[in-house]
């Protein structure tokens, strides 16, 4: 079975929950998710630009 090479698991046993801790980490932390909205505040600007 081959790997990704970005797969850091696998996630068994006393490591692997530090492993999958620091994954969880990384991606919720990311600063890629600044370049995206969050889809309620396209919901909240459009709603009040209706009521005007």
């Amino acid at each position: 079975m081959k790997h990704k090479k970005d797969y850091s698991g696998p996630y068994h046993g006393y490591d692997g929950f530090a492993i999958f801790a620091r994954d969880m980490d990384l991606a919720l932390n990311s600063p890629t998710w600044g370049l995206i909205g969050a889809p309620w505040s396209k919901k909240a600007g459009a709603k009040a630009k209706a009521t005007v």
